[in-house]
């Protein structure tokens, strides 16, 4: 299997969030490409990528605890 081919079949296998955001990467790289050479005008970038969706991704629904207590706890150790 060729390098392409498994980059190929991660993304498909991988899941939706990630694909956009791989996507907007290459064309981010595409955009970069074309001003460094002079052939295109710089698009406006208005996807922005979605942190909620990625954070579900990758701990699905659980709720993780809040730092705010645990710092407290660390002043509070400290004098």
């Amino acid at each position: 299997m060729s390098t392409r081919e498994a980059i190929i079949d991660e993304i498909k296998t991988a899941p939706e969030s990630l694909v956009r955001e791989t996507y907007d990467f290459i064309l981010l790289l595409k955009r970069r490409r074309a001003l460094e050479t002079g052939t295109a005008e710089p698009d406006p970038v208005t996807a922005k990528p979605d942190f909620l969706a990625r954070q579900q991704a990758w701990f699905g629904s659980r709720v993780l605890a809040d730092s705010q207590a645990i710092l407290d706890e660390l002043r509070t150790d400290r004098f």
